[in-house]
């Protein structure tokens, strides 16, 4: 089997949030399942409540969720 291309705690951004915050995360991986026969992968993310604004005090990470590896993107700047 090869290596998931992200790892348990890794922070990432969904594809749908291409706004310039994104980039820092608005999630965290905290499980990988594949890879799948179409060679993707499953990651269950810790993501915040509102997935239209960056993560705060006032969004927190709390909503646990699924995403496919082809809408899943690491993140670009260090974890805040």
């Amino acid at each position: 089997m090869s290596a998931h291309p992200l790892p348990a705690d890794a922070r990432v951004r969904h594809y749908g949030q291409q706004w310039p915050a994104a980039r820092t995360g608005t999630a965290t991986v905290r499980e990988v399942k594949g890879p799948y026969s179409d060679g993707t992968w499953e990651y269950r993310v810790l993501a915040t409540q509102d997935f239209a604004r960056r993560s705060g005090p006032d969004n927190p990470e709390t909503r646990e969720t699924w995403w496919n590896s082809t809408a899943t993107i690491a993140a670009k700047e260090p974890p805040r």
